[in-house]
């Protein structure tokens, strides 16, 4: 790995404040490909994404008690940036198509997304219900994440694209958890969802191709998805 430890190691100890279980201390290790990078709190919320723009996924976290993402870059840089609240969702993505991810949250009381772009552009966009649940993806495949709820109470998609034009679509049953995805590898992010007490798939593909599949047991762990 391209990072000095030692350097890296005393800037997140100046970022990250102790406390908890996990005290914010940086440990890599890398074993034939297996790398353990320990980042973040108990309590933070994973949100990895490339926020640097190398083509690398980066370690990062998001702290709802203080709003501040923490994020430990590929290339061993470290910084922060504060935005949110303590009942947002986090939603990152790169939603003005520079190839960055950008902070973002939904804000479930008011609908209202928050979204910092990584060129310094702030945006604010309502979208969505208190009961919705954020499920941001490419769906028109213009290369910018678009701004996306599934409604749990009628199982409809509502997708409003970066053009601005929305639609939405039927797709899932009560109980199902949204699981967005592009499976077909098309381009496009699919509708999606795995219904825990079968264990099935189910995916609408973009190109018209509809997908089932069993994976899982019922009542399995979910995956850490934003709720």
């Amino acid at each position: 790995m391209s990072l000095s430890m030692a350097t890296t190691t005393a800037m997140a100890k100046r970022m990250l404040p102790s406390g908890g279980p996990a005290q914010g201390l940086v440990r890599a290790a890398s074993t034939e490909g297996y790398i353990a990078y320990h980042w973040g709190q108990f309590n933070d919320i994973p949100v990895p994404g490339d926020y640097d723009g190398d083509g690398k996924c980066d370690f990062a976290v998001w702290r709802p008690a203080n709003g501040v993402w923490y994020i430990a870059g590929s290339s061993g840089g470290v910084f922060q940036h504060s935005l949110g609240l303590p009942d947002d969702k986090p939603v990152p993505g790169d939603y003005d198509g520079d190839g960055k991810t950008d902070f973002a949250v939904w804000r479930p009381a008011t609908g209202i997304w928050y979204i910092h772009g990584s060129q310094g552009i702030a945006k604010e966009f309502q979208w969505g219900a208190s009961t919705d649940i954020p499920v941001p993806g490419d769906f028109d495949g213009d290369k910018k994440v678009d701004i996306a709820v599934w409604r749990p109470g009628n199982t409809h998609w509502y997708i409003v694209g970066s053009t601005g034009a929305w639609r939405s679509s039927p797709w899932g049953t009560q109980g199902d958890v949204p699981v967005v995805g592009d499976y077909d590898g098309d381009g496009k992010t699919d509708l999606a969802v795995w219904r825990p007490d079968l264990g099935m798939w189910s995916i609408s593909g973009s190109a018209g191709m509809n997908i089932s599949k069993q994976l899982g047991a019922p009542e399995m762990c979910r995956f850490p998805l934003v709720r």
